[in-house]
């Protein structure tokens, strides 16, 4: 498949390695030279240098053969030029767009986006993507991945498996004799770097990271039987007032009760903006990694700092600050894997990483197939897909056992009639299921195979 990517930022590069390396043809297109020069060193990808919403720079890119158009430059407008370029001169087929601007994305402007108006297929705001993965984090502390699926009635979930968990040394297949009530299918095993789909005798041991999958009413339930049973968090400081934390603070005032939210933002006409729009928030002007601003958003009895800048250097500095000084978890925006396999290897706190968010958008909208939800790991090492199940799938008829799923894929749970069902031997796949499934990244294929529809089922 022919794409071109206009934007060769953070998220443009994930996208296009990404894109690249599951065997698409891919060109980037950005004004700087730099940044081309730097991407086409590191990928088997073309660059183009110029501007992603002139023709003549599209043309030059191949837009008269591509399929997909995606806009990630840092201008919403300029994302929304090329998607209109793109369909009015060259009929790309598929056209995505990141829009940051709240004021595009008011749902009293919904018009605007047709192919009669601003053609743009499918829009991407990843600060607010980013935004509600935070708050899930939130939500579910002992958590490393909380993910919905099934119209969030089943959770996949990351678990860190350390000397707390009660359930180290037992065999899977025993697991649910010891808690009839767990339900839950463990769908991946991360040991000593190695990510696998384990098998029935496999056993956890310190160390591991466990990938999950569980109703949602259960998850809690199942975090306190891995180990990770901790309270909500009633104290909570959040450094930077930025677009994502602004969201992130919105949706902590609109979605929870009885929290103590401060945030601690640098820019004085940020804060004072801030302290307008929210209305159960504390506004203190400073900087995240000043510990005497620390100090006086009480970090010693807060319960989770969270870490939002635009800044890798400040979200990691201003976190190990708060460690240090008593907070009792840290979450940290990151991008660079520097920066995300520190936080974790001295035991600072987690990190969101928000190309893999961005990225996971993308790939929902890639993916050929009925594929309704998707979530990528940051490391790229696998894909939970959620697909609907069409009459003509080789899902359909055989039972679990019988489909004998290549090595390195999982069914983790199936949504039928508004019911969540989970994956026994004997179970059976129905046409209209919606079947979500584990899939390291080289099976990935086989999961759109299950969910494509044949030309002959129409």
């Amino acid at each position: 498949m022919k794409i071109i990517i206009c934007g060769a930022g953070h998220s443009g590069i994930a996208i296009a390695e990404k894109l690249s390396q599951i065997g698409n043809e891919v060109t980037v297109i950005d004004s700087s030279q730099k940044l081309i020069q730097r991407l086409a060193n590191k990928l088997d990808i073309r660059g183009v240098v110029g501007h992603g919403a002139h023709p003549d720079i599209l043309e030059e890119a191949g837009a008269k053969e591509t399929e997909i158009l995606i806009a990630v430059t840092p201008s919403d407008e300029i994302n929304m030029m090329a998607c209109q370029i793109a369909h009015s001169l060259f009929k790309i087929p598929k056209r995505i767009a990141r829009v940051r601007d709240k004021s595009y994305l008011n749902p009293s402007h919904q018009d605007l986006f047709t192919s009669v108006n601003l053609p743009v297929n499918i829009i991407i705001s990843p600060e607010r993507e980013v935004a509600e993965s935070v708050l899930r984090r939130f939500e579910l502390p002992g958590a490393i991945e909380n993910v919905p699926f099934a119209d969030n009635n089943l959770k996949f979930l990351g678990i860190k498996i350390d000397e707390k968990c009660p359930i180290i040394e037992i065999k899977i297949s025993d697991l649910t004799k010891r808690f009839p009530d767990l339900n839950t299918v463990i769908v991946g095993l991360l040991r000593n770097g190695v990510l696998t789909t384990p098998k029935i005798n496999d056993k956890l041991i310190v160390g591991d990271t466990a990938y999950i999958i569980c109703p949602t009413e259960l998850a809690k339930r199942n975090l306190s039987i891995f180990g990770k049973g901790e309270e909500d968090a009633r104290r909570v400081v959040l450094v930077g007032g930025g677009l994502i934390g602004e969201e992130v603070a919105l949706l902590i005032e609109k979605k929870t009760e009885n929290i103590s939210l401060r945030i601690i933002e640098n820019n004085q006409e940020r804060a004072e903006y801030l302290s307008e729009k929210l209305e159960k928030s504390l506004i203190i002007l400073g900087s995240g990694v000043d510990r005497d601003i620390l100090k006086e958003a009480e970090i010693a009895s807060t319960e989770i700092l969270i870490s939002l800048t635009d800044s890798d250097e400040t979200n990691f500095l201003s976190a190990a600050l708060a460690k240090s000084d008593g907070c009792k978890k840290i979450l940290a925006l990151l991008n660079n894997k520097d920066f995300q396999n520190l936080i974790e290897s001295v035991d600072i706190g987690n990190f969101i990483d928000p190309k893999a968010i961005t990225v996971s958008s993308i790939l929902m909208h890639i993916r050929r197939g009925h594929i309704r939800r998707l979530h990528t790991l940051s490391d790229g090492s696998a894909e939970i897909i959620e697909g609907e199940v069409s009459a003509s799938s080789d899902m359909v008829g055989p039972t679990i056992q019988e489909l004998d799923l290549p090595k390195g894929l999982r069914i983790g749970g199936i949504f039928r009639d508004n019911k969540v069902i989970m994956p026994q031997g004997d179970t059976k796949i129905k046409e209209g299921d919606y079947v979500t499934i584990f899939s390291i990244t080289d099976k990935v294929h086989d999961v759109e195979q299950f969910f494509r529809v044949s030309a002959s089922y129409y």
